[in-house]
C-alpha cells in the first residue's frame, strides 16, 4: 500500500510541475517576427542563438518569419532587423530568454508558446495578452552606442 501511495504522490507532483509556469525547461516554444512596415518596405531579419545562425530572410509587408525550438536552461535567441529599402535603420534585441519573467511578462506566458514581435515604422513591438507594446526604436546605420561627451543624460536632468 505504501508503494502505491508513494507512486500517487510522485505522479501528482509531476503533473503539478508540468502545469506550472515555473517549469519552462524542455518545452516547445516559437518566435515569430512580423513585417508591418509602411510604404512597401521590406524587413531584413537575421536571428541567431549560440549554436545556430538562421539564414538572412527578407519579409514583405504582412509576411512573418517563424521558428520553433525547445527551451533549455540557457536558451537565448537574438535578432537583427533592418528596415528597407536602404536598410539604414536597424535594431538588435533579445527575442527570447529562458526565464519565467521574460516568458510571462514579455512573451505573454507559456501558453500559447509564442513570442510575437512586430516591426513597425516607430520600432519593434511585442505582443502579450493585454495587447501590443513598444520595445525598441530603430537606430541609424552607423549610430554609436555611447553618449557624446557634451550630451545631457537622464541621470543629470530628469526632464529630458
Amino acid at each position: 500500500m505504501r508503494k502505491y501511495l508513494l507512486f500517487l504522490v510522485l505522479v501528482l507532483i509531476s503533473v503539478d510541475s508540468i502545469n506550472s509556469t515555473r517549469s519552462i525547461l524542455f518545452r516547445k516554444f516559437n518566435i515569430e517576427i512580423v513585417n508591418q512596415l509602411k510604404f512597401h518596405k521590406k524587413l531584413k531579419v537575421h536571428c541567431k542563438c549560440k549554436n545556430y545562425d538562421f539564414p538572412i530572410t527578407y519579409l514583405n509587408i504582412g509576411e512573418s518569419f517563424k521558428f520553433k525550438f525547445i527551451i533549455y536552461p540557457k536558451t537565448l535567441y537574438w535578432c537583427y532587423l533592418w528596415q528597407g529599402p536602404n536598410y539604414k535603420h536597424h535594431v538588435v534585441f533579445d527575442a527570447f530568454l529562458a526565464n519565467v519573467l521574460f516568458i510571462d511578462h514579455t512573451c505573454s506566458g507559456i501558453d500559447p508558446n509564442v513570442c510575437r514581435w512586430t516591426a513597425k515604422e516607430q520600432g519593434v513591438y511585442v505582443h502579450d495578452t493585454l495587447g501590443e507594446f513598444f520595445m525598441y526604436g530603430w537606430k541609424p546605420k552607423n549610430q554609436r552606442e555611447i553618449t557624446p561627451v557634451n550630451a545631457p543624460t537622464t541621470e543629470l536632468d530628469p526632464y529630458i
